[in-house]
């Protein structure tokens, strides 16, 4: 056969990748520009929105290599230029593929002025720079220098002229100044009329040197979306209809940003999408391109920069740059040219033909080209490659390609690798897998982020150093190749598809992967059916499993582990659940047989593992009586329990074990940090485990497979044997339909279940509560609404709402509530009694629909329902039914049976009690009780404290206010039972009042108990206003006038009467207090009188008082009026008298005290006065001191 290099040609048009900057005009880089579908699609939607005025800031995302840069190459040579030999011609390429796109191109020419081109590297640190930078570029390129705005650059080179021309010393100095710089005038001016930043800040550092310190602050505009707005404006006038900036490579300025200053330059870009949008006329568009989307760079970017980005996300259009694969494959055929039919004979060699025909049968070829076009463009098109080598090469390239590494390079370059290279070197067979590992391998290693790609590297890097021939090489970098991929669906990574992919024969493939199985370097994972790396990177990772495994308790509890293994969780009895539309189901238990013999009573397994039935699958570890199992179930008789005893032993104890020491090696994170590349092996690896446990277990607990006996209670195991899963499961469900034959058909299953989401429970409180309000239910009827069909599929469709035609089993479930509640009559009982019932054998209800039903039955009864927290009552609502479904066995429900004479009591006491405030709102009947106790309790609180406590009376048989003995005694017993915070209604209407006031509960008292309670009410009410008008009456006697007379003025008469030298003495606290509210009294009130008296001389106000605090009152004011009676005009009482003179502006005060002896209290009083007088020191003079003092003394006599 003729060598490869005589009849291929590398199409070179493809060696070098486009860079936008520096090929905009180039004709060439146009010529070879090869149209595809997907490309012409893309390049049309950027023409409409320039036709459309439309979507002006968008981002174009493809990988490296697809042609994204030469695509913008053709936009931005449209929107440029007029029709000439090179777009005419590149219009008929596009033409071929869409008339409408190149009819769209030629309308741009014709009615569009052209655009200004504008790329931006993004390469500058100061993104508003760079945006300056590449439209001042722009407008040098195309000669429209003369619209550039002044910028600080352009007038640093007028300060250099001007020093130049006019100012020669100051020229002369700057010349030599540069010379530290270690620059010239001539490299200066260049590097400022380049725009060059370094440049500048060398001028802004030499001007204070020369201008006495002033600094370099030129009046010009360098705010970037400024100057581009005038600039557009401008080129109006120059013939352009707008601007067309493209962001080359805004990926890389992303990738390689500052953090610090990211945020200051999406506020750039924002502003510049924003005025891209906002551009009428003159149209300004902006172009990102990119290889990725930011939400793709995941953790390799921080989070703040992923934020900063959001605000400019928002203002793009993005733009996948997808191409198909058949695309794909085309562009390899435009590009790798065949000379006659040379390549046929290649083609046709054994080897490489039955390759050939056997990759088709690939998921990837298969499904996207009939065979004739498979032949023609992937095995002729990409040919000398083989077709996997062509899928590598397509899918790696988009994975990890950059420009100096990309599938043109590949194709084009010639460099260590390429197909050129391959090519040239004698290449003597058709190119397999292992080439496009060779040329792309640097990049694997380099992609760290990329983190399946660089440990598939580091993995086939570490087996290659094992491999012994280039066989076992190929192997393994096919594997390699096809794992990075990770398209299973496409390529699987299994035998055949890694022979097809390394070329090799049948027969030499098998050995070299023999050889590297039997070398652990490679592996077959069952549970996947692949192949993949066993590469330990030289760890002994055998060592540390066997290590781990000796730690492990030498009797492990095997019926837990199978519990965590295994994948046989739940059995759902498919017949019964259809039937009533509700999801049962049983559950897979694990025990050995020690524990189940164990178990006394299967309630305990029902508490323990939450499900409808349960599946018992006896753990055997070795032979044993199958019989005492069949016994202990019978003897369980259970119908929910089914148990499965296996014929022979468990025989994967070893891999379970094999298993916690790969789970204990993933959890200890020293070890996996030192042993990165493990990881990936250790989950592979728990993975089969797991599969191979998991095939073990289903083959002897699934019935279906014939490996087990199953015993049920009361029934011959030799009858219980399964085909299929199909008879297993209509088994189950049979023992549904006997054990749960009545549960209600309830078709909304969100309700209808054990556990409802909160959105759920928030819809059935809605509907608990309309009802227990007694609103009308009429608009949950209709609608869509959760609590709309949850009301319409447990009370309407069950015929509970017309009471007609109940669901069989919803009328089976409200008798049991209805005799529930009959047994609640007149006597407390658990919910958990009703709960047992409805929820156990017979019925099964689920709990999410028993509030509705509870609230409907007992919103309906004519007696009134009281609920019990335990002792306590509460209010009946959707929150406390919620709280009963939860914890029944708290709960207690009680009927009190009404009838007249409770009515009557009960009318009386709203009547006398209630209040207006409750009186307004709308009240069930349940909450009747409730507003009386709590209107009686508001009254009782209202009460004074003396009244509440006294228990002995200051008032003989014949005065007014006196309380009869047996009316005192109730009223004790009376406010003894509202004494308490927390009240429970029914207990206080109905036994506790009838039994404090009539000594008996039966319906006979609440007649006499009715008329009791309002005399106790009068009593308490006016107790207080009897003992003020007695104490008035008593302090009358004690100043020695009548009962009728004043006791103001009686109080006045006194005063006046006493010595002028009384009314000055200072007396004790309550004395001196006494004497001053005579002296200012004004009021004939009795009561306020009363009232402010005996807070004055006894310290405590009247409603406050107790039992002695009447007798005690009197006494003092009799010791009171004495004292005060005692001091004589011409009274010299002793030698311990003194007098206390002030005057002060006209104000006299004069008052006589007694000497008191000190005491310790005194003594620290004084202490205390002159420690602060001496602190004050000299900032005070003498007389201050004294005016201070005079003051207090002034405030203090005046009280």
């Amino acid at each position: 056969m003729s060598q490869l290099k005589d009849f291929i040609e590398i199409d070179k048009k493809f060696q070098n990748s486009i860079n936008l900057q520096l090929d905009i005009d180039n004709r060439k880089k146009l010529n070879s520009y090869i149209p595809t579908r997907s490309s012409i699609n893309i390049l049309n939607g950027f023409l409409e929105n320039v036709i459309n005025n439309k979507e002006k800031a968008n981002i174009l995302i493809g990988p490296y290599g697809k042609g994204k840069s030469h695509l913008l190459l053709v936009l931005l040579a449209v929107l440029k230029e007029s029709e000439d030999k090179t777009t005419e011609k590149l219009l008929n390429k596009i033409e071929k593929i869409s008339d409408v796109t190149a009819n769209n191109a030629r309308l741009i020419h014709k009615e569009y002025k052209p655009f200004l081109p504008v790329i931006i590297s993004g390469t500058d640190r100061d993104l508003n720079h760079g945006f300056v930078l590449g439209l001042m570029e722009a407008l040098k390129k195309n000669d429209l220098m003369d619209i550039a705005p002044d910028s600080d650059y352009s007038k640093a080179v007028e300060v250099i002229e001007n020093w130049k021309n006019k100012y020669k010393k100051v020229y002369k100095e700057f010349e030599n100044i540069l010379t530290g710089y270690e620059t010239n005038v001539k490299e200066l001016e260049k590097s400022l009329k380049s725009m060059n930043r370094n440049g500048l800040e060398i001028f802004k550092k030499v001007y204070p040197e020369l201008t006495a310190g002033s600094e370099f602050r030129p009046m010009v505009q360098d705010n970037a979306m400024t100057l581009y707005r005038e600039i557009s404006i401008a080129l109006k006038e120059h013939g352009y209809g707008g601007i067309y900036i493209i962001f080359d490579e805004f990926s890389k300025y992303i990738e390689g940003h500052e953090r610090e200053t990211f945020a200051y330059d999406m506020k750039i870009l924002q502003d510049m999408c924003e005025l891209a949008n906002n551009s009428k006329e003159q149209q300004i568009h902006i172009t990102f391109v990119a290889h990725k989307s930011i939400k793709e760079y995941g953790n390799a970017l921080p989070q703040d920069m992923i934020n900063a980005f959001k605000g400019v996300e928002g203002r793009l259009k993005e733009i996948r740059f997808i191409v198909s694969a058949q695309n794909n494959y085309e562009l390899l055929q435009h590009v790798i040219k065949k000379k006659g039919t040379e390549y046929k004979a290649w083609l046709k060699e054994e080897n490489n033909s039955e390759i050939i025909k056997e990759s088709y049968k690939i998921p990837c070829f298969q499904s996207m080209f009939k065979f004739s076009d498979y032949q023609q463009i992937v095995v002729k098109g990409a040919f000398p490659m083989l077709p996997l080598t062509a899928y590598a090469l397509l899918n790696i390239s988009e994975k990890v390609a950059q420009n100096e590494r990309s599938i043109f390079t590949f194709l084009a370059n010639d460099e260590k690798g390429s197909l050129v290279n391959l090519i040239e070197n004698g290449a003597d067979e058709l190119l397999s897998v292992d080439v496009i590992y060779d040329y792309f391998k640097n990049l694997f290693k380099e992609s760290i982020s990329l983190t399946n790609i660089h440990n598939e590297w580091l993995k086939a890097d570490y087996a290659l150093t094992k491999a012994e021939s280039l066989g076992e090489e190929k192997v393994i970098k096919a594997i390699a190749i096809l794992h990075m991929i990770n398209k299973n669906e496409e390529v699987p990574v299994k035998k055949e598809e890694i022979r097809l992919a390394t070329g090799l024969s049948k027969e030499d493939f098998t050995g070299y992967l023999q050889k590297l199985e039997n070398k652990e370097i490679v592996k077959y994972r069952n549970k996947l059916g692949i192949y993949t790396f066993k590469n330990n990177i030289g760890i002994n990772l055998d060592k540390y499993m066997n290590q781990m495994i000796e730690k492990q308790s030498l009797s492990l509890n095997w019926a837990e582990e199978f519990a965590n293994i295994s994948e046989l969780e739940y059995v759902l009895p498919k017949k019964y659940n259809r039937e009533y539309t509700m999801t049962r189901f049983f559950k897979y238990v694990y025990m050995t047989q020690e524990q189940f013999l164990s178990v006394k009573n299967s309630n305990y397994l029902f508490d323990t593992y939450k499900a409808d039935g349960l599946i018992v699958c006896i753990v055997m570890l070795k032979e044993n009586d199958a019989n005492e199992v069949k016994s202990h179930t019978d003897k369980l008789k259970d119908e929910r329990i089914v148990v499965i005893y296996p014929k022979k032993a468990f025989g994967q104890q070893q891999s379970i074990r094999k298993l916690k020491a790969v789970k204990a090696l993933l959890k200890d994170k020293n070890f996996i940090d030192e042993n990165k590349v493990l990881q990936q092996e250790l989950e592979l690896y728990r993975d089969d485990l797991i599969f191979e446990i998991n095939g073990e277990l289903e083959s002897l607990y699934m019935p279906e497979n014939g490996n087990d006996i199953c015993f049920y209670s009361g029934r011959d195991s030799e009858k219980l044997k399964f085909e299929s899963e199909k008879n297993f499961n209509r088994f189950l469900s049979d023992i549904c339909s006997s054990y749960y034959e009545n549960a209600p058909k309830i078709n909304n299953e969100l309700i209808n279940r054990q556990n409802v989401s909160a959105q759920i429970k928030k819809a059935r409180n809605q509907i608990i509560d309309a009802i227990l309000g007694e609103e009308d239910l009429s608009g949950f009827e209709k609608g869509t609404s959760s609590e709309s069909t949850i009301f319409r599929a447990t009370l309407v469709h069950t015929g509970i709402m017309d009471n007609n035609e109940y669901e069989a089993g919803c009328e089976k479930i409200l008798k049991e509530i209805r005799d529930f509640i009959g047994k609640c009559a007149g006597k407390k009982t658990s919910f958990d009694e009703l709960y047992s019932k409805i929820m156990g054998e017979k019925f099964g209800v689920r709990k999410g629909v028993i509030p509705i039903f509870l609230a409907n039955e007992i919103v309906g009864l004519q007696d009134t329902p009281i609920i019990y927290l335990r002792d306590k009552e509460v209010d009946i609502s959707s929150e406390i039914l919620n709280n009963i479904n939860e914890k029944p066995e708290e709960y207690f429900l009680f009927i009190e049976k009404e009838n007249m004479e409770k009515e009557k009591y009960l009318n009386i006491l709203e009547e006398n009690f209630i209040t207006e405030e409750i009186k307004k709102k709308k009240q069930s009947k349940m909450q009747r009780l409730s507003n009386i106790v709590e209107s009686m309790h508001r009254w009782y609180r209202s009460i004074d404290q003396y009244t509440l406590t006294f228990t002995k009376q200051i008032f003989n048989k014949k005065e007014k206010g006196y309380i009869e003995e047996e009316t005192f005694e109730k009223i004790k017993k009376f406010r003894k039972i509202f004494k308490g915070i927390e009240l429970n209604p029914r207990e206080v209407l109905f036994e506790k009042i009838p039994e404090a006031i009539y000594g008996n509960i039966d319906d006979n008292a609440y007649e006499k108990c009715t008329q009791e309670v309002l005399k106790i009410k009068k009593c308490m009410s006016e107790n207080l206003y009897f003992t003020k008008i007695k104490t008035a009456t008593d302090i009358k006697k004690v100043f020695g006038e009548k009962a009728n007379d004043s006791l103001g003025e009686c109080l006045k008469t006194w005063y006046v009467e006493q010595s002028e030298k009384a009314k000055s003495h200072i007396f004790s606290e309550n004395i001196t207090g006494f004497m001053t509210y005579i002296g200012q009294l004004k009021t004939n009130d009795e009561l306020e009188i009363v009232s402010r008296v005996c807070k004055i001389i006894s310290g405590i106000y009247i409603n406050d008082w107790k039992n002695d605090s009447f007798e005690q009152f009197m006494d003092e004011l009799a010791r009171v009026k004495a004292s005060v009676e005692a001091v004589k005009e011409n009274n010299e009482s002793g030698s311990g008298e003194n007098r206390i003179y002030i005057e002060n502006g006209g104000n006299k005060i004069e008052r006589f005290y007694e000497t008191d002896d000190d005491d310790s209290t005194s003594y620290f009083l004084q202490n205390a006065i002159e420690e602060a007088l001496e602190e004050f020191g000299d900032t005070l003079e003498l007389n201050q001191k004294v005016s201070v003092l005079a003051k207090a003394l002034e405030d203090l006599l005046s009280k």
